[in-house]
């Protein structure tokens, strides 16, 4: 790994901040107040691939997603420095045979070891990096088991295989299942749980619990009003109204429960549909329940447990938790982090910063909160076909005074 100079670091500091400030000149800057809240600092910069989720390690190593597109030569990588990604586990392991014979489309279930197109990523209680495939590319349906969870040793012996891989059978993961953000809790079961957000635009929204010991998957809350997105929603960032130009919805956002957070006890589960300024949560005990002839009122008790909590005043994307209890979540409305105290039930903004577009794929290591920003409303799908977006994108940090919620 380079050791980077501080006069480097300030170089990347500066060439991110005058890209920033470009994208601010092109999408305007008005002018709403002081900025407050911690210092961001830059992390790495990403100067290629559009980055969805960030994992930071106890020890410090970082890892990136990167939902698959045309030309990505990976999906999932470690940061190695401020410049520079390696893909994770290896190359050949991110390399799809389809991708590079377009005369091979390869819709097949060959791809079970290797790495489609990964979206959610998440550290455990363990250190351990958990990656979730979404077994998609491109809005393809690449793998007939839909897609794949794996975890990965991050100890300074590691092997770089997978020591867990789940496969996700298709009456969990449907056709029109978009696999998105997931969160792992060793303190339940046997093994451990995790949870998965279906935030599909095409079908049904939902969660997916699944049992790391048996690997046994199962469905909650399957198109809840809790998990779709709020009907007729119009966002605004830097001042200006943002709608989808490119999908047949009349220009509303579509896109349902997308970022999820535990409780530091494990004992509730946090989310909020990506386009919709609502929070929810549901008790994880009701979730856990395998919906079966013996649970026939499993899937009725979980919906009757949700729980609303107020409005954000943002959508938004990622989320975490830290060890004080403290829900994190990016507010690309505000510029800015907010977070919810379960304690008091109140809302509060952390961070104002114009720097910020779209803070996504939280992480909390070491008493930093560190977060993506990929500038995702500025993508062509939002302006007509016009690319706004400036790179490179950025993961940025901010000190905080909680450290990791891991179970």
């Amino acid at each position: 790994m380079k050791t980077f100079s501080v006069l480097s670091a300030l170089s990347a500091l500066a060439a991110t901040v005058l890209a920033q400030d470009r994208l601010l000149s092109q999408v305007g800057k008005p002018d709403f107040g002081d900025e407050f809240g911690p210092e961001l600092s830059v992390e790495h910069l990403y100067h290629d691939l559009f980055p969805a989720g960030v994992a930071v390690t106890e020890s410090g190593r970082k890892f990136s997603t990167f939902p698959r597109g045309p030309g990505n030569k990976y999906t999932l990588a470690e940061l190695v420095d401020l410049d520079t990604e390696e893909p994770f586990p290896s190359l050949e392991a991110n390399t799809l045979p389809s991708f590079e014979n377009a005369s091979n489309p390869g819709y097949s279930s060959a791809y079970d070891d290797l790495l489609v197109s990964c979206q959610g990523i998440a550290v455990d209680a363990e250190d351990r990096v958990w990656v979730m495939d979404t077994g998609r590319a491109g809005g393809a349906q690449l793998q007939a088991w839909g897609g794949k969870i794996l975890a990965y040793e991050t100890g300074p012996d590691a092997s770089r295989e997978p020591v867990e891989k789940i496969f996700l059978s298709p009456d969990v993961a449907f056709p029109s299942t978009y696999l998105n953000d997931l969160r792992v809790d060793l303190t339940k079961n046997e093994k451990g749980v995790i949870y998965i957000t279906d935030s599909s635009d095409e079908g049904r929204t939902g969660i997916i619990v699944v049992d790391i010991a048996t690997g046994n998957a199962w469905r909650h809350l399957d198109s809840h009003p809790s998990t779709r997105p709020d009907a007729d929603a119009v966002f605004a960032f830097k001042g200006q109204s943002v709608y989808a130009t490119s999908d047949s919805n009349k220009g509303f956002w579509t896109t349902g429960i997308d970022g999820i957070s535990l409780s530091a006890d494990g004992e509730w589960m946090y989310y909020t549909p990506m386009t919709s300024r609502k929070l929810f949560r549901v008790p994880t005990e009701k979730l856990r329940v395998m919906p079966d002839t013996a649970n026939t009122n499993a899937k009725h008790d979980a919906s009757a447990a949700v729980e609303y909590l107020g409005q954000k005043g943002s959508l938004n994307d990622g989320m975490d938790t830290d060890s004080n209890g403290l829900i994190y979540f990016g507010a690309p409305e505000q510029d800015g982090v907010q977070t919810y105290d379960p304690e008091t039930g109140l809302f509060n903004d952390l961070v104002y910063n114009h720097h910020i577009t779209w803070p996504d794929g939280l992480s909390i290591a070491s008493g930093k909160l560190y977060f993506v920003d990929n500038q995702f409303y500025l993508q062509d799908r939002f302006w007509n076909g016009t690319d706004r977006t400036v790179k490179p994108y950025a993961l940025y940090s901010i000190e905080i005074d909680g450290t990791s919620a891991h179970m």
